[in-house]
């Protein structure tokens, strides 16, 4: 049963411990289908998987096919499965740059315009034991970001597909490798240093795409030198709408050379930005990216990538600005 997709766990497997990424027997993997979860057993060699190393389990745990045990991470991976069903793919590597890195920082200081739109502000959390005992602060931070360290121990990625997955990995870990030979890191867990943090905790918070948020969004960006400057520069002239999906409140920001001249409630934008309202507080709260919140998957976009790519920095210092109008 499953052999096209236990064929699959097998080739990622050994895609894993050919980069490095899973030495020995380290690791773990498994693949959502339609009669339950395909997953790695316990102690087994992921450069040199084999079938029988690949169980069937139930949303439970439940073995439902093989005669191995299940992974140490079972717990973690059925919690995942089960708070994120668009996530089909599981992978969680010993990644060695990432894991250096982390052992030593806070955070990951990110380079390459790429790695800014897939990856964002990655943090470490804090583990204790060889296994992740507690699956709930993982869980909260899949929320922010399709891949999370865990501090001494590893990474754990999701995806829609194994490429997905994987790409996340070998990006952090480029990146993990770039951040230690080059020694500049912004130490931070929350990317803010103390002064910020306080400054933030004083700025006024406002009800998501209310009058008075889109006020203080617009004055924002009209009354900042740099966007404007940057607007010029790169010829910021269309229209940006935001869409609260929870209860269909969209605004739609009217650009003319990276001023906002109107707003309104038209839907049908050059660029649309459509999420929860839970996501779009954490990207208004700095909690997550909104390249990195579009490219993941956590909101929904609509518009030309090139020309969001021509008009990128306008566009981050328009977020930027934006951060301090939170929501409350």
């Amino acid at each position: 049963m499953y052999e096209e997709e236990k064929s699959m766990l097998i080739y990622w497997a050994k895609k894993l411990n050919e980069k490095g990424f899973v030495t020995a027997r380290s690791g773990n993997i498994s693949l959502k289908v339609d009669k339950g979860i395909l997953i790695t057993s316990h102690d087994c060699y992921l450069g040199e998987l084999k079938n029988s190393d690949i169980l069937l389990i139930d949303n439970k745990g439940k073995i439902l096919e093989g005669t191995n045990t299940v992974t140490s991470e079972g717990k973690l991976h059925l919690s995942i499965h089960e708070k994120f069903p668009e996530a089909k793919v599981i992978i969680h590597a010993h990644s060695p740059y990432t894991t250096a890195l982390f052992y030593y920082f806070d955070k990951l200081d990110v380079f390459s315009f790429e790695a800014k739109f897939y990856l964002g502000n990655i943090k470490a959390i804090p583990q204790d034991t060889p296994t992740v005992t507690d699956v709930e602060p993982v869980l909260k931070e899949l929320e922010n970001s399709n891949i999370v360290v865990l501090s001494q121990h590893g990474v754990v990625s999701v995806g829609a597909d194994f490429k997905e997955a994987f790409s996340l990995i070998e990006l952090l870990e480029e990146q993990a490798k770039v951040n230690l030979f080059i020694k500049r890191i912004a130490i931070s867990g929350e990317g803010m240093d103390k002064k910020e943090e306080a400054d933030f905790k004083k700025v006024n918070k406002y009800e998501l795409l209310s009058k008075g948020h889109i006020e203080r969004l617009v004055e924002l960006v009209n009354s900042d030198r740099e966007a404007q400057e940057l607007g010029k520069k790169y010829g910021l002239t269309c229209t940006l709408a935001v869409k609260d999906t929870d209860n269909g409140t969209c605004v739609c920001f009217h650009y003319k050379d990276g001023k906002i001249i109107k707003t309104d409630t038209d839907e049908n934008a050059e660029f649309v930005i459509a999420g929860k309202y839970s996501m779009l507080k954490k990207i208004f709260n700095r909690q997550i990216d909104p390249f990195v919140a579009s490219t993941q998957g956590k909101v929904k976009t609509k518009g030309d990538f090139t020309k969001m790519s021509k008009w990128y920095p306008v566009l981050v210092r328009t977020f930027k600005l934006w951060e301090q109008a939170p929501v409350k």
